[in-house]
Parts: structure tokens; sequence; C-alpha cells
């Protein structure tokens, strides 16, 4: 592993920017400098106008294995580990919010192993699309560590937050859909087309419309029902100024579906 090393691919076509996670020999296990290049690359797309949907997908069998803990410890002291763990850990938080805030539609396309970590980055995204065969789960329970709690129950409830998080046992595509871990799954073979399909829907919409829907929803889950208000009325006021808005507007006097530009 060298500090030149890159460990994400992008590509950005027809107003889509996908982030492939490119550590097919790890099942694309986060580590620092993966997180620190994912990250550069949203900021980059955050302030880019042509970029109106963000896609995050990953490299050969599997979306995200979750942390890359092999080796972890191999020639440092107790101390060093700590120190690397924190290091780790902060930069992983960093991903997961830069997903989380970034005022653009964001889509996970998993498939494989979508655990630990790699559930959560998933979890950040506003849209998740899996293959049926895909295994998601917080397994942190099973390192010995603690891990999840800051948005699984969000998703999914207490209840069943608390059996997932205790147990550290996954659930397949269609059961993740079933209870709300996943918009939708679809057959292995359709992933691909199910993503690029979401993702084109998305990219043609009021991008900075989403953006501002996308703040208040995030500020205002869990807020008492007058700051909710609040917010969203912020998020309206806002978004009556973009371009978008004015189209939609005139789109609807003229009986005809609007054309939106992300402006």
């Amino acid at each position: 592993m060298t500090a030149t090393a890159t460990y994400i691919d992008t590509e950005v076509a027809d107003g889509i920017a996908t982030l492939w996670l490119n550590r097919p020999d790890r099942l694309n296990a986060l580590n620092i400098p993966l997180i620190e290049q994912a990250c550069m690359a949203l900021a980059s797309w955050e302030r880019d106008a042509a970029v109106r949907c963000i896609v995050l997908r990953g490299r050969g069998r599997a979306f995200c294995a979750g942390d890359d803990v092999k080796g972890m410890a191999d020639g440092r002291t107790d101390w060093e580990t700590l120190e690397y763990t924190l290091r780790r850990e902060g930069g992983y938080e960093r991903l997961f919010k830069a997903l989380y805030d970034i005022r653009k539609p964001v889509i996970a396309g998993v498939h494989g192993h979508t655990v630990g970590a790699g559930a959560m980055i998933a979890l950040a995204c506003d849209i998740r699309i899996a293959a049926q065969s895909t295994q998601i789960g917080f397994v942190f329970v099973k390192r010995g560590i603690t891990g999840g709690t800051t948005i699984a129950a969000r998703y999914i409830g207490l209840g069943k937050a608390t059996e997932m998080l205790m147990t550290g046992d996954t659930v397949d595509g269609q059961e993740a859909e079933r209870l709300g871990l996943v918009n939708v799954a679809v057959p292995d073979d359709e992933l691909e087309a199910a993503v690029e399909r979401w993702a084109r829907k998305l990219a043609a919409g009021p991008t900075r419309v989403l953006g501002f829907t996308k703040y208040a929803l995030h500020k205002g889950l869990y807020q008492d029902v007058d700051t909710a208000f609040s917010l969203n009325s912020f998020a309206a006021l806002l978004s009556q100024g973009s371009e978008d808005a004015a189209e939609g507007r005139a789109a609807f006097r003229e009986k005809r579906p609007p054309a939106f530009t992300g402006r």
C-alpha cells in the first residue's frame, strides 16, 4: 500500500457521477486513503453544476465489506493501534457525512457483502438499490466493537435495529427491502439497469431543489413539529429562487412536463 495508490474509480456522464470503491481484492474494505479520495471526489462534484446525481458502487464481488482491520495492529504498540483506530473512524465518519450531507441526490447500488461500515455508507445515501443476493448487516458486534447505532433505527425502528445490532446477523436484499434498509431489491442481473434507471430519473430532476429537500428532511428528522415546519419553510423559500422553480411553474401553467436544468 503506497501513499500514491488510487482506491476509487470515477466516471461522469450525462449529469451522473459514479464513484466506484476500487479495492476488489479486499472486498472494497475501507481504509484511510480510500476515504480521503472519496471525500475529495464528492466535494468536487458538489461544486460542479454539471453533476446532478451521484452513484456509489463497489468493484468486484462486493459493495463494501466494512473497515479494513486486517493487519491494523501489525508492528504497532497498543497506543499506536488506538491512534490508528481513531483516525480510521474519524475518516469513516467524514465519508458518511459527506454522502449524507451533500446537496445532491446519491444512489447506492449494492451487491455482495454490504456489511459493517459498508452498510452504514449505503444508509448515508438517499436511495439504495440492492441485488437480491446482497447480504446486508451491522456485523460490528461480531468483531467485538460497537457500531451502527447512528442511523439503523431511523430506517427499521428500534426493535429490529436492536436485534440486528446485537446479533450482527445479516439479511438478503429481499428482506432488506421488506425492512426498509433498501428502497428496492432486484434480480442480480438487473442491478445495473435499475441503478441507471434511478440515476437518470434523479439527474433529470431540479437538482438544487432536491438538495434543499434533503437538507430539510435530514435536519428536521426527530425535531419537534414546529422546528421541522420551520426547516421546511426555509428550504421552500430557498427553492423558490431557483431557475427550476420558475420552470416548474411555467410547465404547470402550460400543461407540459418540466425541463429542469438543475439550476
